[in-house]
Protein backbone atom coordinates (compact mmCIF):
# COMPACT_ATOMS: atom_id res chain seq x y z
CA UNK A 1 0.00 0.00 0.00
CA UNK A 2 1.47 3.23 -1.10
CA UNK A 3 1.40 6.03 2.04
CA UNK A 4 0.37 9.08 0.57
CA UNK A 5 2.39 12.20 2.17
CA UNK A 6 -0.27 13.24 4.62
CA UNK A 7 0.09 17.05 5.23
CA UNK A 8 -2.47 16.99 8.05
CA UNK A 9 0.15 15.01 10.26
CA UNK A 10 2.35 18.28 10.57
CA UNK A 11 -1.05 20.71 11.70
CA UNK A 12 -0.66 21.74 14.65
CA UNK A 13 -3.95 23.41 16.32
CA UNK A 14 -3.10 26.22 18.63
CA UNK A 15 -4.83 28.46 20.77
CA UNK A 16 -3.83 31.38 18.90
CA UNK A 17 -4.43 29.60 15.67
CA UNK A 18 -8.03 29.45 16.64
CA UNK A 19 -8.65 33.28 17.95
CA UNK A 20 -6.89 34.24 14.27
CA UNK A 21 -9.46 31.70 12.66
CA UNK A 22 -12.03 33.25 14.84
CA UNK A 23 -11.53 36.61 14.62
CA UNK A 24 -11.05 36.41 10.72
CA UNK A 25 -14.49 34.39 10.21
CA UNK A 26 -16.31 37.19 12.52
CA UNK A 27 -14.89 39.88 10.55
CA UNK A 28 -16.27 38.10 7.29
CA UNK A 29 -19.32 38.06 9.24
CA UNK A 30 -19.63 41.45 10.18
CA UNK A 31 -18.78 42.54 6.44
CA UNK A 32 -21.64 40.43 5.21
CA UNK A 33 -23.72 41.76 7.82
CA UNK A 34 -22.73 45.19 6.79
CA UNK A 35 -23.23 44.75 3.28
CA UNK A 36 -26.81 43.32 3.84
CA UNK A 37 -27.62 46.47 5.81
CA UNK A 38 -28.25 44.57 8.92
CA UNK A 39 -25.83 45.84 11.10
CA UNK A 40 -23.42 49.28 10.34
CA UNK A 41 -19.49 49.44 11.07
CA UNK A 42 -20.35 51.86 13.65
CA UNK A 43 -22.27 49.64 15.56
CA UNK A 44 -20.09 46.89 15.45
CA UNK A 45 -17.23 49.24 16.78
CA UNK A 46 -19.66 50.34 19.58
CA UNK A 47 -20.09 46.78 20.60
CA UNK A 48 -16.47 45.56 20.28
CA UNK A 49 -15.86 48.59 21.92
CA UNK A 50 -17.95 47.79 25.10
CA UNK A 51 -16.69 44.10 25.16
CA UNK A 52 -12.93 45.73 25.09
CA UNK A 53 -13.68 47.87 28.05
CA UNK A 54 -15.12 45.29 30.06
CA UNK A 55 -11.66 42.84 29.57
CA UNK A 56 -9.87 45.87 30.83
CA UNK A 57 -12.16 46.40 33.66
CA UNK A 58 -11.56 42.47 34.82
CA UNK A 59 -8.01 42.98 34.54
CA UNK A 60 -7.48 41.57 30.70
CA UNK A 61 -5.43 44.74 29.18
CA UNK A 62 -3.78 42.22 26.19
CA UNK A 63 -7.22 41.19 24.98
CA UNK A 64 -8.62 44.74 25.98
CA UNK A 65 -5.92 46.55 23.76
CA UNK A 66 -6.63 43.94 20.61
CA UNK A 67 -10.76 44.68 21.01
CA UNK A 68 -9.99 48.20 20.99
CA UNK A 69 -7.84 48.08 18.09
CA UNK A 70 -10.41 45.82 15.93
CA UNK A 71 -12.81 48.53 17.29
CA UNK A 72 -10.89 51.33 15.76
CA UNK A 73 -11.15 49.58 12.46
CA UNK A 74 -14.57 49.13 12.77
CA UNK A 75 -14.86 53.21 13.35
CA UNK A 76 -12.73 54.52 10.98
CA UNK A 77 -15.48 52.86 8.04
CA UNK A 78 -18.03 54.74 6.59
CA UNK A 79 -18.52 57.68 8.65
CA UNK A 80 -15.25 57.55 10.47
CA UNK A 81 -16.00 58.36 14.34
CA UNK A 82 -13.19 58.52 16.37
CA UNK A 83 -12.81 55.99 19.00
CA UNK A 84 -12.21 58.22 21.84
CA UNK A 85 -15.59 59.51 20.92
CA UNK A 86 -17.14 55.75 21.14
CA UNK A 87 -15.54 55.64 24.42
CA UNK A 88 -17.24 59.47 25.87
CA UNK A 89 -20.48 58.00 24.65
CA UNK A 90 -20.29 54.78 26.35
CA UNK A 91 -23.40 55.58 29.04
CA UNK A 92 -25.16 56.21 26.22
CA UNK A 93 -24.95 53.21 24.61
CA UNK A 94 -28.03 51.71 26.45
CA UNK A 95 -30.25 53.45 23.87
CA UNK A 96 -30.14 53.73 19.93
CA UNK A 97 -28.76 57.47 20.38
CA UNK A 98 -25.01 56.11 19.06
CA UNK A 99 -26.70 53.54 16.64
CA UNK A 100 -25.37 50.47 18.60
CA UNK A 101 -28.95 48.78 18.98
CA UNK A 102 -30.24 47.68 15.61
CA UNK A 103 -34.05 48.42 15.35
CA UNK A 104 -36.03 45.13 14.51
CA UNK A 105 -37.73 45.47 11.01
CA UNK A 106 -41.46 46.71 10.86
CA UNK A 107 -43.78 43.74 9.14
CA UNK A 108 -46.53 45.61 7.19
Amino acid sequence: MDHKNNKTEDFEITPKLVFDMNLALYLDLVAALEGAGAVTYRQMAARVLNISMDARADGDAGLSTVLEGIAQGFAGHGDGLSIELLKAAGSLREDDAMGDIPMRPIDD
